[in-house]
């Protein structure tokens, strides 16, 4: 059978509609150019099947099946992961390059150099020991150094909220995009018809709105077309399924268990938590050694990475703490931890501690799953957590830099109090002292000071030893008893730590005496606790100055020392000092008892701190041996290398995404002299087509007038 006219005017009306969709598909490009996330569009067309006629098979024209979008996934798998990695280090940059200026040395005097100042100001002291001048320049000094200290770690803890901000933003904004993620889900399977309509806007739409989720938060993406279309985090939390949406939040400090199955912790305390206080940017992770009961006997290792290194003794051992109940509560780390008064736990029970604000994924069946970035000592990251994108940047700069910068300051802060303080409390200013009420509070006065319960600040720092002290006629200055000073305060044998409590102390105090030129046993001390601060006043008419201290309890409780507070936000001189300069400690008590004016034993010992090699507090309790000057040099190092490191790595990775970004541009962008070719292209074929319709109604004219 030959090819009918009828045949003819179909295939011209199918040529024309190819045509018009072909041109229509063109404009909308044209249109387009400038759409960001626009991708180029063309039109599917396919040979009609031929007929079999005589002289041979005859085609039925074309038609128009599919509007396609060009779409290379690879290069849009692979654009992802580098947009994560690209918005990860730029915002981590963000956050540094304001703290490299805090700690610019170049051009403004800092910490480095007001520390050295500060102990200049302590060597001109010793020049002239019984200088009033001298006394107010060093304090001058000292506050100027504590000013810039508390000022670093104010601004450090003040990014830090910063970046909580920022994150609770992104974590929102995150939300918002998988929420629409998964509605575009629904409307493209609404919309798509398999092999003959495509919903390309909507498609080209979800594709945006993943990439802006991909600079968010690492992503993977798993496409099985139209709306079956899924979007986990890169460690596999499903944040959209299909058309169904899961979602982020940010829960403040808690802590969750992981008990083993025959744990009694639980059944017995009817909670099963572990209580903490205090805050601190890493991840505390509390794992029973020896069972037992609480308060009886049970033990515990603490891991600030996850259980991948655990905290150390002084002998570089796992270092054990004892599960006690709130009563005596455990310091680890930067918290205090305690358990359920009256349980019993389990070898194995573990315990997790978020003291900060973290990022959940809310898990619809097993409830908030943390998924915050993790750092392990090694300075790599948990693959199982958050790694990349915004969240992942800002994780970084928070928890892994700024917060081992404070914690490196704090270090800085903490040595410098010490060791002044111990060397300071040890000494003589120009007038003696009548009385003295301990800066540092003991929380536990019945526990002994050196022990994990008492409760106080420098427990650590306390050694077996003694004390003594010279006593003095208020009126005449007279020392009343021989070098070294009065009977040891603990006449019955050393002070020790691990079992004498800020109550023994008191005690001695108060039991302390010595024989009088009478013959007669005198009390020169009355000692109290006030609010758990050790308060010392000398009886009758006497005065006193320590003459020496082997056992660090001075300069522990606050007594007879340069500066108050504990870390780099307390740090200050003793306000009693600031108002009486005389009080500033020079010198030392010589061989006669006596305080003589012109000695300079302690401003010169306190001078040399400066380039002293000291136990300074490192990070995650690993302790360094350094100067002080050193420390902070190489904090400031640290500081510079991580900024130049974040911001190399930004350049880098944003780049390679720029690459990424440009090669799928050239797929999938549109050519303005493509569109304007295709254009004329299809506008001859529409023009062609409508001759073949003119033609076959021609031809049908014909035939029609032969009949005639």
């Amino acid at each position: 059978m030959a090819a009918s006219i009828n045949s003819l005017l179909t295939m011209g009306a199918g040529a024309l509609f190819a045509s018009q969709a072909a041109i229509s598909v063109a404009g909308n490009n044209i249109s387009n150019v400038n759409t960001v996330g626009y991708s180029r569009q063309s039109v599917l067309l396919k040979t009609n099947t031929s007929l079999d006629c005589n002289p041979g098979q005859i085609g039925q024209g074309v038609d128009a099946e599919q509007v396609l979008r060009a779409y290379d996934k690879f290069i849009e798998r692979s654009l992802l992961t580098q947009l994560g990695a690209a918005a990860k280090y730029d915002n981590a940059y963000y956050a540094l390059k304001n703290i490299e200026n805090l700690f610019n040395e170049s051009s403004v005097d800092g910490i480095g150099a007001t520390l050295t100042a500060m102990f200049g100001s302590w060597n001109d002291l010793a020049q002239t020991a019984g200088s009033l001048a001298a006394r107010e320049a060093l304090l001058s000094a000292s506050q100027s150094l504590n000013s810039l200290i508390r000022n670093a770690d104010y601004t450090l803890e003040d990014m830090q909220a910063e970046l909580d901000s920022l994150i609770r933003e992104e974590v929102n904004n995150a939300n918002t995009l998988i929420t629409e993620i998964a509605e575009l889900n629904r409307q493209i399977n609404i919309h798509t018809i398999a092999g003959s309509n495509n919903a390309n806007a909507l498609l080209d739409e979800r594709d945006q709105k993943v990439r802006e989720l991909a600079e968010i938060i690492d992503i993977r993406i798993q496409d099985n077309g139209a709306g079956d279309y899924y979007v986990t985090t890169g460690a596999g939390h499903l944040l959209v399924q299909q058309d169904m949406s899961y979602s982020l939040g940010i829960r403040g400090p808690q802590a969750e268990n992981n008990l083993t199955g025959n744990s009694p912790y639980k059944a017995s305390s009817g909670s099963g938590t572990i209580g903490f206080s205090g805050a601190d940017t890493k991840e505390y992770t509390i794992e029973i050694v020896t069972g037992g009961a609480v308060d009886g006997g049970a033990q515990f290792k603490v891991s600030l990475d996850g259980g991948n290194t655990w905290l150390t003794d002084d002998f570089g051992g796992v270092r054990l703490f004892e599960a006690n109940s709130g009563n005596f509560s455990i310091k680890a780390g930067e918290l205090e931890l305690w358990f359920d008064a009256g349980a019993s736990l389990a070898q194995g029970d573990k315990f997790i501690i978020s003291p900060k604000n973290d990022i959940y994924w809310n898990s619809p069946t097993s409830g908030p799953i943390n998924i915050s970035s993790q750092f392990y000592a090694d300075g790599t990251e948990n693959s199982l957590r958050i790694t990349g994108g915004a969240l992942g940047g800002y994780l970084m700069a928070r928890d892994l830099m700024i917060g081992e910068y404070r914690e490196q300051l704090e270090g800085l802060a903490q040595s410098l109090i010490w060791e002044v303080n111990r060397i300071h409390s040890q000494g003589a200013g120009l007038t003696a002292m009548t009385g003295a009420l301990g800066e540092y509070r003991v929380g536990r006065t019945d526990q002994p000071l050196g022990g994990d319960t008492a409760d106080f600040a420098w427990a650590a720092y306390l050694t077996e030893g003694n004390l003594s002290f010279s006593i003095y006629n208020a009126d005449t200055g007279e020392s009343l008893i021989p070098y070294p000073g009065m009977e040891a305060l603990f006449s019955s044998g050393n002070f020790d730590p691990a079992a004498m409590s800020l109550e023994d102390v008191r005690d001695a105090f108060n039991n302390a005496s010595f024989t009088d030129a009478d013959g007669n046993t005198a009390h020169p001390f009355t000692a109290s606790i006030v609010d758990g601060r050790l308060q010392i006043a000398a009886n009758g008419n006497y005065t006193f100055t320590v003459a020496s201290d082997s056992t660090g309890l001075m300069a522990g409780l606050g007594i007879n020392t340069y500066f108050t507070g504990t870390d780099a936000s307390s740090i200050a001189v003793r306000d009693e000092l600031v108002s009486n300069p005389n009080l500033v400690n020079a010198g030392s008590v010589n061989g006669a008892g006596e305080v003589n004016k012109g000695d300079n034993a302690v401003a010169s010992a306190i001078a040399g701190l400066l380039q002293k090699n000291l136990t300074i507090p490192g990070m995650g309790g690993r302790s360094v041996n350094q100067s002080l000057l050193d420390y902070y040099a190489a904090l400031v190092t640290r500081v510079g290398s991580d900024t130049l490191h974040v911001k190399d790595s930004a350049t880098r990775e944003v780049t390679v995404a720029q690459t990424l970004s440009d090669r799928r541009e050239e797929i999938v962008g549109v050519s303005l002299d493509e569109e304007l070719t295709n254009l004329i292209k299809f506008q001859s074929s529409y023009q062609a087509a409508a001759k073949l319709i003119t033609t076959a109604e021609e031809m049908l004219q014909i035939i029609l007038g032969m009949k005639q």
